[in-house]
């Protein structure tokens, strides 16, 4: 896979160094007539790969499982995996040089800018063809899953999801240029340092450790505190660095209701002698009685019933759910049974239809031009900008 990314790169630029700045439009669809079917070559054999993947893998940690129907890598050319056509992905960044230019910037500055999203996208759709085939085919084998395999070096928000074992409704959370894999698997098999966090940490040298968790995130691991716990707490921490709300709901770990805590770097930034810091970082939540479980201190590899299964409680989710699993075959039509990037694609799409149509998707009040434009803006992200990774705003934000 990495061998056909980098193939993808090396045509993708050969075709931008022919961008004529004087005719971006025009030469640009010119340059498409060649490098949309050079690509489309590299996306069929991203497919076969993904495709022939698990009967190898599976075997190999003797836990073989037959598939029910067998993956077609022609149906995953000529579009992304996030549903746009790969014309559309492959002409967008000549729209972000457009962009560039109205912005103020100069010719060449704005050709590199393209140039990077055109990169960045090529990339991206590789890894995304091979993971949406394994999908596919991991989808087909009864009660099998995946396991996330880390590839080398990777980011904190990866690292903490390594080694996990997830069901096809659980979706491929990833960021672009993110190079993680599948292993189908029914379990955590490998436990080594492309499946544990741990072994992945304590594998890079002091400076690499500091330079990918922080210094005080780092320090806090080294220290004895859950690598989950520490990564996690960045995602709310308040201005200034040195208190998070992350973890202080009441269905959160730490807070339960109570007021913000400190981050490590609230913590170490204090001064204080090894063992008060060590009793800080427990009272905060970061050291845990568990210990240093690769497997999550919290929740470990126990599967629920998804966002939105209330734990079990809504019976026709659970159903629905619990059916999946004894046959290995889903409803792609059923928001139960759909990944959260499928579901999200599904709720963007429904809610600008309605918008559209002139009634407010989030409840039964008016449709205000509020909740027109958030309903818009998710389209745009997620469907016409393919990030599937973007959340639905429009409820967050007015509360509909």
């Amino acid at each position: 896979m990495r061998e056909l990314e980098i193939v993808a790169l090396g045509i993708s630029r050969r075709f931008w160094r022919q961008l004529n700045p004087a005719d971006l439009t025009g030469s640009w669809v010119r340059s498409l007539a060649g490098l949309q079917p050079a690509i489309e070559q590299v996306q069929f054999r991203a497919a076969e790969l993904g495709a022939g993947y698990g009967a190898s893998s599976l075997a190999a940690q003797g836990a073989y499982s037959a598939p029910a129907s067998f993956v077609d890598p022609s149906g995953f050319v000529g579009s992304a995996p996030d549903g746009r056509s790969l014309s559309g992905l492959l002409y967008s960044p000549v729209t972000q040089v457009k962009a560039a230019i109205a912005g103020g910037a100069s010719p060449g500055v704005a050709l590199r800018s393209g140039r990077g999203v055109l990169e960045r996208n090529v990339q991206t759709m590789v890894a995304d063809t091979g993971r949406a085939a394994a999908s596919v085919d991991i989808v087909a084998r009864p009660r099998v899953g995946y396991v996330r395999m880390l590839s080398v070096p990777s980011c904190p928000r990866c690292v903490v999801l390594a080694g996990k074992f997830f069901r096809w409704n659980a979706g491929f959370q990833r960021h672009p240029r993110c190079d993680c894999r599948h292993i189908p698997s029914t379990e955590n098999r490998a436990k080594d340092v492309s499946t544990d966090p741990y072994e992945y940490f304590h594998g890079l040298s002091k400076a690499d450790q500091d330079k990918s968790f922080t210094p005080a995130g780092a320090q806090a691991i080294r220290d004895g505190g859950d690598i989950f716990q520490v990564v996690n707490s960045r995602r709310g921490m308040q201005p200034g660095g040195l208190v998070t709300r992350e973890g202080t709901t009441r269905a959160g770990n730490f807070g339960r209701g109570r007021q913000p805590r400190l981050t490590p770097e609230g913590i170490y930034s204090q001064g204080l002698s090894r063992d008060d810091t060590l009793r800080l970082l427990e009272r905060n939540g970061y050291i845990l009685p568990g210990g240093q479980n690769p497997s999550g201190v919290l929740r470990g590899q126990a599967e629920g019933f998804g966002a939105l299964g209330r734990g079990g409680t809504r019976v026709g989710v659970r159903e629905a759910i619990l059916e999946a699993r004894r046959t290995g075959e889903r409803n792609p039509a059923l928001r139960a049974t759909m990944t959260a990037a499928e579901r999200r694609v599904f709720d963007a799409k429904a809610n600008w239809d309605a918008v559209s149509a002139g009634r407010n998707p989030y409840g039964r009040g008016k449709l205000t031009p509020e909740l027109a434009a958030a309903a818009e803006n998710d389209f745009r992200n997620i469907i016409v900008n393919g990030d599937a990774a973007a959340k639905i705003t429009a409820r967050q934000s007015m509360g509909g």
